[in-house]
C-alpha cells in the first residue's frame, strides 16, 4: 500500500487523544498521520485553512463532529487537495443548538469549564453502556487541556457555521459516513442525509454507539477507514453503498430530540 498522508479533525474540545486507535491502526497499516490544527480560529472556514496549514500535497481527511464541519469545509476551499474523507458522527447542517450553547458560554466565561465538560457535554456524548468514568475523565482532560478561550471560539465557530447541504454532491472523492445508533447530538438521520447525497459514500452503522464513534467502537471504524483508504482516491461513480453493524433495536426506544451540533 502505498504512504498516504491522513489528517484527523478533532471535535469540540477535543485533541489527538480522540484519534489515538485510529492513529496507531493506521500508522500500522504505512499510513502517515497529524492531527490538525485549529489554532485561534473562530470560524469553521479559518478552522479549514489553519488545519491545512501543515499539511503538503493531498490528503485524506478524518474528522468527528465537529472536524467533520471542518471536512467539508476543507473540500469546499481546497477541493483538489482531498484523496478520501471520513465524516464521523457530523452534520452538513447549520447549527440548532444556538441556546445551550449560550448557557454553556456563560457558565464557562464564569470559571465553570469543568462542570459543562463533565455534567453537559461527556454525559451526552456517549451510548448507554460506554458512558464510563474512564471517557468522561478522558473528555475533560482533553478540553481542560484546550481551556476556556478555545470552548469560546470553538463554540462561537458552530453557531456561526453554515448549511454545506449544497456542497455535498459536488463530493467526487470517496467518502466514509460514520453514524452511532444512539447518537444524541448527531442523529442518525443526519448521516443518512448526507450519505444520500454524496456520489461515492459509503454509510456505516454501528450499535450500540453514541456520539463518540472513535473511543466507542475504535476496531469497527479502524477497519471502515481502512477500507475506505483501500479505495482509488479518483473514484467518482454514482455508486452509494451501505454496511450496517447493527444489533437488535431496543423495545421501546425512540429517536433522542437533543439538539444537533
Amino acid at each position: 500500500m502505498a504512504i498516504e498522508d491522513v489528517l484527523f479533525l478533532p471535535g469540540f474540545m477535543c485533541d489527538e487523544r480522540l484519534f489515538a486507535p485510529q492513529t496507531l491502526a493506521l500508522k500500522s497499516a504505512g499510513f502517515c498521520c497529524q492531527t490538525g490544527d485549529y489554532g485561534d480560529s473562530a470560524s469553521t472556514e479559518r478552522m479549514a485553512r489553519e488545519a491545512m496549514r501543515g499539511v503538503s500535497g493531498s490528503v485524506a481527511l478524518v474528522g468527528l463532529s465537529m472536524g467533520a464541519i471542518v471536512a467539508l469545509e476543507i473540500w469546499r476551499q481546497f477541493p483538489k487537495r482531498v484523496t478520501h474523507m471520513a465524516l464521523l458522527n457530523g452534520t452538513a447542517r447549520a447549527d440548532a443548538a444556538g441556546p445551550s450553547r449560550k448557557s454553556q458560554l456563560r457558565q464557562v466565561v464564569e470559571g465553570g469549564l469543568s462542570t459543562v465538560l463533565r455534567q453537559e457535554l461527556a454525559p451526552r456524548y456517549f451510548a448507554a453502556g460506554h458512558n464510563s468514568e474512564h471517557l468522561t475523565a478522558l473528555i475533560a482532560s482533553m478540553g481542560q487541556r484546550l481551556g476556556p478561550e478555545a470552548f469560546v471560539r470553538q463554540s462561537v465557530a458552530l453557531m456561526t457555521r453554515q448549511s454545506q447541504l449544497e456542497l455535498l454532491a459536488s463530493i467526487s472523492c470517496p467518502v466514509l459516513v460514520v453514524a452511532g445508533d444512539e447518537d444524541a447530538i448527531c442523529p442518525l438521520p443526519r448521516q443518512e442525509e448526507m450519505a444520500a447525497t454524496i456520489p461515492a459514500s459509503e454509510l456505516c452503522v454501528l450499535s450500540p454507539c453514541g456520539h463518540i464513534s472513535t473511543l466507542e467502537r475504535p476496531e469497527r471504524v479502524n477497519a471502515a477507514l481502512l477500507r475506505l483508504l483501500s479505495k482509488p482516491a479518483d473514484q467518482s461513480s454514482n455508486v452509494r453503498t451501505a454496511v450496517f453493524n447493527r444489533q437488535p433495536s431496543r423495545k421501546g426506544k425512540g429517536e433522542k430530540q437533543h439538539g444537533y451540533q
